[in-house]
C-alpha cells in the first residue's frame, strides 16, 4: 500500500481547517431573537402608555357611572327682611322696593351711585341727570321702549331721576303758582320724591304732545303702558283708584320700577304700593 505523500496530507488538513472555520462563522453571524424582537419596558413605550391611559379615561359599559342630582336653584326671595322705614327715614337696604312717599323721606343728600343714562328717547327739555336711572331700572326701561316701538307705540320719556335741590326748586315754583295745598297733590316735597330713587320716570307720547297729563290713559299708548309695564318691572305707581292711599292724583305717566316679579304681583292684586309691601311682610 502506497504511502501518502506529505504534500496529499498537507492538502487534506488545509480542507479540514477551511470548512470547520466556515460552519463556526456562519453560527456566529445568525441574529439573535433579541435583535429581531427588541423588549422594551411600558415606561419606554408610548404607544403601550396611551393605550393604557385611554382604557382607563372610558367608562365601564356595564358599570356606568352615577351621576349626581341636579341641585335645585335656590327660589327667589321676595319678602324684605328690613323694615320699611325707620322713624320716617325710608330704608335704602329694601333697595328697589324702597318706599318713599309723603310720610316716608329719603335723606336729603341721597343720590344713587350706580345712575346711568339709558338709550332711549327723551323729550328736548329732559336734560342731564333727569334723564338717567339705576342700572337696573335703565336696562328695563330701554327693553320696554324698544318692544313698544316695535309695536307701532311712541313714547319718550320725561324726567327720571331728580336730586334733592331739583325738587327744591320745582316744588317751591308749583307752590307759588298753584298754592301749597293744590301742588301737594301733584308734585313731592323734596325728599318725598320717587325720582330720587332712580327708579321713577316720566313717560309721554306725541299724541299728547308729550305732555304730563291725564288724557294720556285714554290714547293707544297710555293703554299700552297700563296693560304692559309690569311684564317689565315697572307700576304705574298712581292710580285713580288709589289716590286716597297715595295722597296724589292720578298719573298714568308716573312709572315706578320695583322688579318684574314684584310689579306683576301688584298688577295682579290690583292694589296700590304701600298695600302691598305691607302683605308682603306680614
Amino acid at each position: 500500500m502506497r504511502k501518502p505523500s506529505f504534500l496529499m496530507v498537507c492538502c487534506a488538513l488545509t480542507l479540514t481547517l477551511v470548512g470547520c472555520n466556515t460552519s463556526e462563522q456562519a453560527e456566529t453571524e445568525q441574529p439573535t431573537v433579541s435583535e429581531q424582537e427588541p423588549t422594551t419596558t411600558p415606561e419606554e413605550s408610548p404607544t403601550e402608555s396611551t393605550e393604557e391611559n385611554e382604557v382607563n379615561d372610558v367608562p365601564e359599559a356595564e358599570a356606568p357611572a352615577e351621576e349626581a342630582p341636579a341641585e335645585e336653584a335656590p327660589p327667589i326671595e321676595l319678602v324684605p327682611t328690613e323694615p320699611i322705614e325707620r322713624d320716617g327715614q325710608a330704608n335704602l337696604a329694601l333697595d328697589t322696593l324702597v318706599l318713599v312717599n309723603k310720610q316716608i323721606a329719603l335723606p336729603s343728600g341721597y343720590k344713587p351711585e350706580d345712575l346711568v343714562t339709558p338709550n332711549i328717547d327723551f323729550v328736548d327739555s329732559a336734560t342731564g341727570e333727569r334723564r338717567m336711572l339705576r342700572q337696573e331700572a335703565a336696562t328695563a326701561v330701554e327693553t320696554l321702549m324698544k318692544d313698544a316701538k316695535a309695536a307701532g307705540i311712541d313714547l319718550r320719556g320725561t324726567s327720571a331721576f331728580r336730586s334733592y335741590d331739583y325738587q327744591v326748586q320745582l316744588f317751591n315754583a308749583y307752590v307759588a303758582r298753584d298754592g301749597k295745598e293744590q301742588a301737594l297733590k301733584y308734585s313731592a316735597p323734596p325728599g318725598h320724591s320717587e325720582h330720587q330713587t332712580g327708579l321713577a320716570i316720566d313717560i309721554s307720547s306725541a299724541s299728547v304732545g308729550y305732555q304730563l297729563t291725564q288724557g294720556l290713559e285714554q290714547t293707544k299708548e297710555g293703554k299700552w303702558l297700563a296693560d304692559n309695564a309690569h311684564t317689565y318691572g315697572f307700576i304705574v305707581r298712581y292710580q285713580r283708584a288709589y289716590e286716597a292711599e297715595t295722597g296724589y292724583m292720578y298719573e298714568p305717566w308716573h312709572l315706578r320700577y320695583i322688579g318684574v316679579e314684584h310689579a306683576t304681583n301688584v298688577h295682579e292684586m290690583n292694589v296700590p304700593f304701600e298695600q302691598y309691601l305691607e302683605q308682603l311682610m306680614d
